[in-house]
């Protein structure tokens, strides 16, 4: 009795068995490790578009831009009218941040995100790093509690020379697209002009094109190992992107309180590969004047926990402390025996003196009756530059100032009102005159300088 159940149970599991087999292998057939990797990243990959493309009256780059002659192509063989389809993106925070190439939005006036559903929403630019051709977004007028899925972000130090690489993205404004291929090298040197553009730029046989710009370059796991660039529109059958270490570390510059508004915490954290092989976190850079600075907090001070947990990569530093309220406070551990604490503080201004002064460096004073006679100006009203910026070009004590950004300046009222929308790292292009007398004539001179907030 006991042999012939042996025996019914061992028919079963055989069976069971085959009938298993038969289902992984049919499985295994269509649902690869690519398609898998493709299904977890694609609700975070976004198309980004415009309404509108303008000149640009800067480059980084100079009058030969590389990136000149792919939009030329690119819009002339998509006719950029209305709603140009531009590149692709990565949502990186449930909040709606979003990372993509500088260059795929820096001609937007108006952006517009759409989602893997079909969903859109407009965007506006937060950061933008030409050198590293990094760009930060963020999602505009979102219903309450609305929460987006973010890309998960792989470890710097753990890519693999031969590894299976995707391209996600939206190549010539036709939808949503992937390309398979390797990882063919990291740390390539891009030039242009004889001149090294990126030296730690990573290679793979991953199509990528215009479109695919902005887009992430992802392992099997999902995770974004890198943005997607396509910096060399006559190579074939070559791709490049921006390596994830590189996207972090501009990140980590512009994912802290003060570029959001005007709360200071003064806290810049950075990272560096050690002896191991794996990612020391630390703080980069204090902000002068900021609680941090006040607080004792020195650069270099390691960085072992942040609110009592362990981050694993600079990232989980940084989406503390860029959500940091005015107000609210952040412990750092930053050796066995020694955890410091930080309070943010409301940054209040008296008025655009006052502001000038503290987000530019730029002191100005009123152009009075008095002072013009003592400067032998042939006017009064407006106002003249008492104090230089540090490392500031094109502009002396004396110089007048007539326009900052894009709003004309007459008054303390004006650069209020210029100023009120800078933050941390943002760049203001200003008009400044200076009055030359010659001959017992004025002549006047207009240069224009880029003021960094400090």
């Amino acid at each position: 009795m006991s042999s012939n159940m042996g025996k019914y149970l061992t028919v079963v599991l055989i069976v069971i068995l085959a009938i298993s087999g038969r289902l992984a292998e049919a499985e295994s057939l269509r649902t690869t490790p690519v398609v898998r990797a493709v299904a977890e990243a694609l609700p975070s990959v976004v198309n980004i578009g415009t309404e509108r493309i303008v000149s640009s009256p800067y480059s980084r780059w100079g009058e030969k831009d590389p990136f000149e002659s792919m939009f030329r192509d690119f819009f002339a063989e998509q006719g950029a009218v209305n709603t140009t389809s531009l590149g692709s993106g990565s949502v990186i925070d449930q909040s709606g941040l979003i990372i993509t190439n500088s260059h795929v939005v820096s001609r937007a006036t108006k952006i517009t995100v759409t989602f893997d559903d079909g969903s859109q929403c407009t965007a506006r630019e937060i950061a933008s790093d030409d050198f590293n051709d990094i760009a930060l977004l963020m999602l505009e007028n979102l219903p309450d509690g609305k929460k987006f899925k973010p890309l998960k972000f792989a470890r710097p130090e753990d890519l693999l020379l031969g590894e299976t690489v995707i391209a996600v993205g939206n190549p010539y404004g036709l939808g949503n697209s992937i390309s398979q291929g390797v990882l063919s090298a990291k740390g390539r040197k891009a030039t242009f002009e004889g001149k090294v553009i990126f030296s730690d730029i990573m290679q793979t046989d991953a199509a990528i094109n215009p479109g695919n710009s902005g887009g992430p370059l992802i392992n099997l796991d999902g995770e974004l190992i890198g943005i997607s660039t396509a910096i060399f529109k006559d190579v074939q059958g070559i791709g490049f992107a921006l390596p994830v270490k590189r996207v972090e570390d501009v990140l980590a510059k512009w994912l802290i309180p003060e570029r959001f508004g005007d709360v200071s915490l003064g806290i810049i954290p950075g990272q560096r590969k050690n002896q191991a092989g794996s990612m020391d976190f630390f703080v980069e850079e204090i902000i002068p004047d900021s609680p941090a600075a006040k607080s004792g907090l020195k650069k270099d001070d390691r960085i072992f926990e942040i609110n009592g947990v362990k981050p694993s990569s600079l990232l989980d530093i940084s989406f503390i402390l860029w959500k940091i309220q005015a107000g609210g406070e952040i412990r750092l551990r930053i050796s066995d025996l020694k955890t410091m604490a930080v309070k943010s503080e409301k940054i209040k201004y008296a008025g655009g003196l006052e502001m000038a002064k503290a987000k530019l460096g730029l002191g100005l004073q009123e152009l009075t009756r008095k002072l013009a006679k003592a400067l032998e100006y042939p006017f009064e009203g407006g106002l003249v530059v008492s104090d230089l910026p540090e490392g500031s070009e094109n502009v002396s004590r004396g110089d007048i100032l007539v326009k900052l950004g894009e709003a004309p300046v007459n008054n303390a009222a004006d650069i209020a009102k210029a100023l009120i929308d800078k933050h941390h790292g943002d760049s203001v292009e200003a008009i400044f005159v200076s009055l030359i007398k010659k001959n017992g004539k004025f002549y006047i001179m207009k240069r224009a300088s880029v003021l960094r907030v400090k």
